[in-house]
Order: structure tokens, then sequence, then C-alpha cells
């Protein structure tokens, strides 16, 4: 599907996609599958009030310090993208409707493009080249922006299937040459683009993301009773998510 055919919100994003899998799987409300869990977790970063939540999660993340710094300072006005579709690997290449990644979200504002890879509670493993491919397509697909891969739920060492748990750099720079091989040229050697690894990745487990959010909410309080009652209700929702999925 086209992304100019996608449904605008989350939920409905959210339902086209199922639309193409077994649906059987989504009893028990989704229980366990990551797509349901990141909608239900970004639905409510996107709601909360993104300075005191969404900045707090961006803050608590590893990796890519200075990006992330300029992410958090956008983030009232950045746009939140669930489930957007085909993206390129490079789109400047006669490959490009075919080498392709899906990310599980996007984040974009004015400075900084954001691929969102979201990873389940339960095990859970990432496909041998999808690093590789996902930093790539990231790196191509920014444009002015500065580019960010942002691994939520995800702690290193990283699960790599068939290979058990890698080292980040490694899990990337292993199927490296392959992508770039089959992406053409993006304008980057292989070498560049491992050094830019330390500031375009960034990652969050599922623990610290809930721990942040709780103490958020714990902290804070603009003064109005129903307003305030929002905010609980809203941050207990994405904590019980992520309980009800672990």
């Amino acid at each position: 599907m086209e992304s100019a055919e996608l449904p605008p919100s989350m939920i409905a994003r959210l339902l086209e996609e199922i639309s193409w899998e077994k649906a059987t799987k989504y009893r028990r409300g989704g229980r366990g599958i990551e797509n349901v869990l990141t909608a239900e977790v970004l639905i409510a970063l996107d709601l909360l009030p993104r300075s005191h939540f969404l900045a707090a999660v961006i803050d608590s993340c590893s990796g890519a310090v200075a990006t992330r710094k300029r992410l958090i300072e956008q983030t009232e006005q950045a746009e939140i993208s669930l489930l957007s579709g085909d993206m390129s690997i490079n789109p400047s290449e006669a490959t490009a409707s075919t080498f392709i990644v899906q990310p599980d979200a996007l984040i974009t504002s004015a400075g900084v493009f954001t691929f969102v890879e979201a990873k389940r509670i339960r095990t859970s493993a990432f496909q041998p080249e999808q690093l590789a491919r996902e930093l790539v397509a990231v790196m191509s697909n920014a444009g002015d922006r500065i580019p960010l891969l942002f691994l939520l739920g995800v702690e290193p060492p990283v699960a790599v299937k068939g290979l058990g748990k890698m080292p980040l750099h490694d899990a990337i720079q292993l199927h490296l040459p392959a992508v770039l091989e089959r992406a053409g040229d993006i304008g980057t050697s292989e070498e560049e683009l491992m050094t830019k690894v330390a500031d375009v990745v960034c990652w969050i487990s599922w623990p610290t993301l809930a721990a942040t959010v709780e103490a958020q909410l714990a902290s804070f309080s603009c003064g109005d009773d129903s307003t305030d009652a929002s905010i609980q209700r809203t941050g207990k929702q994405l904590l019980s998510a992520i309980a009800w999925h672990s």
C-alpha cells in the first residue's frame, strides 16, 4: 500500500496491518504482539504532555546523545506515525520498490528523522540483515534531517536470529557489506556508516520506559484536578499495556 493511502490514525493503521495477517492471533487483545503494544504505548506518548513524557522517555534512552537532545527540543511539534508502510532502503536506486524495510513507527520533527523499530517484551530476535538494512534506510531517507534509529524495547547485546546475542556494532557490521551491495550507491561507505552508529542508534528497554513514565506521573501536576486526572488515566493505561504484554 502506498503511504498516501494509509489511514490517518494509529488504530486504523493497526487494523490495516491486521487485515493482512491471520486475525486469530489477535485474540485476547493481541497479547504479546509487538504492533499492538507499540500502538498502545505510542498513542499514549502522543497524547500525554510531550515535554514531560515523550521527552523524558527519549532522555532515558542510551546512544545517539546529541541527536536525542535535538529531538527532545522538538518533541511538541514532532509527528508520530505508526506502521508507515514500505520504506526503500535506497530511494535513489532502481531497486527502490523491491529492497525495502517497514518501520514500526516514524517520529519526524523539523530536524530529526526517527525510524522506530519495536520489539515485543517476550522473546524476539532481529532478522540477520535487519539492523544493517534499517541503518542504511534511515540514513538514506533522512534527507536534510538528522537520522535516528530508535530501538524500542531493546537493550544490547541484541538477539539475532541464528546467531544468538551480539554487540550492536557487530550485529550491524556483519551484514552491512551485503546490504550495501544490494542497495547500490548511497553516498557513504561501509567504514563511514560504522563510525556513525554511535550517533545514529539509540535504544530503551521496556522496563526503563515504564519506570520513566511512572516517575513522570508521580511528579506531574498542572494544578487543574480534571487535567491531572486525565494525565494519570492515560499514563496508567500505558503502564497497564506494558504489564499486560509482559
